[in-house]
């Protein structure tokens, strides 16, 4: 069932011609950087951070410290320096770029369905500009005022489109399943294919009766319906309601174990040093109220000593007995709490970094090797590693609820 609804912006919720946008904004920017550099430096300076951030693939950089290790070295300047230019730019000038782009007035009709039928919605416009930034250009689309659950922004993000990654962080931040989300936006590869690859559901806004590239690698890419804001409001009303997506498929399985880090670790990133031993007053959790470094250090133990075991036990050995393991005691055994949690962060990070790299390079046909679990019965290794995700659900969800207690908003 449908819960989640992700819009890209540019071209989908707002006209905004890149071809005009991106001059205009260039000739805005220079000025704030005049003293350092001459504008073609600076443009040139601009797109080469911009690549390296389209290129990363490390569920532990944010795509802000990728932008600054490469744009800083030219400017010359210390990052708190150019970061306030920055600040300054998109406060004072950004705002006049408006003028080059124009609302889509269909877009706020289909958003005041949305939220009006409960649906959680997202901007997932590739995370390439500050949140200030996407909120301006939200405003010029008549769109502002809407409490929107997330907006992908530089200051939070690791992945941007296309990489599929990037839509799997997304619903490591939003707590959903691939089959719960639906992606509506106009760009083929980066908003299209990205999502198929997860096995998200898609709807491509393009011109009614456009046809699929010739060009597209063979995908699982099926758009639920082509057309414009109009036809997917009328496609949204009768159809989305009762529509059962397929689950995910096993290949995409290693890509949501790393938008889970990728969500764990830029939750965590911001915590200042006291929070990392709150414990909340009450999050529903069975295994009880635990802080984020009793959180982190439980998963990096459970995959380092559960799940990476237990997943080469199923790939290496015929219909294997897995027998279940309770690590909830492990909080108070091994006494989680009193250990450096930014610490057991990146331990944790490596440990999934090995797990969800080694499944990766399996074959296709790997998904599919049978194991019997002492609970869970006659299963396969893709169901194990469901099981992974649902448990990092669970966890990523008891920080959203520390980070709410404490009053973390960013």
């Amino acid at each position: 069932m449908i819960t989640a609804l992700l819009f890209d912006l540019d071209n989908t919720l707002l006209d905004n011609d890149l071809g005009k946008f991106l001059p205009a904004y260039f000739e805005r920017l220079a000025p704030y950087f005049a003293d350092a550099v001459e504008p073609p430096q600076l443009v040139n300076a601009v797109i080469a951070a911009t690549r390296a951030m389209l290129a990363n693939t490390d569920p532990a950089r944010l795509l802000l410290s990728i932008f600054h290790a490469h744009f800083d070295p030219v400017i010359g300047w210390d990052t708190a320096t150019i970061q306030t230019r920055f600040d300054r730019f998109y406060r004072e000038s950004y705002p006049a770029l408006r003028s080059v782009t124009a609302p889509r007035p269909t877009a706020r009709c289909v958003l005041e369905w949305a939220f009006a039928s409960g649906y959680q919605v997202a901007i997932a416009t590739s995370p390439l500009f500050p949140v200030a930034a996407i909120r301006e250009r939200l405003r010029w689309a008549g769109l502002n005022d809407f409490p929107f659950t997330l907006i992908s922004g530089i200051e939070k993000f690791h992945f941007a489109k296309p990489h599929p990654e990037y839509f799997a962080e997304i619903l490591a931040y939003l707590g959903r399943r691939p089959d719960e989300v639906l992606v509506i936006g106009n760009d083929w590869a980066d908003d299209i294919l990205a999502a198929a690859a997860l096995g998200l559901s898609q709807y491509w806004i393009a011109p009614p009766g456009s046809a699929i590239p010739e060009s597209a690698p063979k995908t699982p890419a099926q758009p639920l319906g082509i057309g414009d804001l109009d036809m997917f409001l009328t496609y949204a009303r009768a159809t989305l309601p009762t529509l059962a997506p397929h689950p995910a498929p096993a290949m995409a399985l290693p890509r949501l174990l790393t938008g889970n880090l990728a969500g764990l670790a830029g939750r965590l990133a911001e915590l200042p040093a006291p929070a990392w031993t709150h414990r909340p007053t009450d999050n529903g959790s069975p295994a009880g109220a635990w802080s984020p470094t009793e959180i982190v250090c439980h998963l990096r133990d459970v995959d380092r000593e559960v799940n990476l075991p237990r997943l080469h036990t199923v790939v290496e050995t015929d219909n294997p007995f897995i027998s279940g393991a309770d690590t909830d005691p492990w909080v108070t055994e091994r006494n989680y709490q009193a250990q450096a949690g930014p610490q057991a962060l990146q331990e944790f990070i490596a440990v999934r970094t090995e797990l969800y790299t080694y499944l990766a390079r399996l074959p296709e046909t790997a998904w599919t090797r049978p194991a019997r679990h002492s609970l869970l019965g006659p299963s396969t290794l893709a169901d194990l590693v469901n099981v992974i995700l649902d448990h990092d659900r669970i966890h990523l969800d008891e920080v959203r609820v520390i980070r709410q207690q404490l009053g973390i908003t960013k």
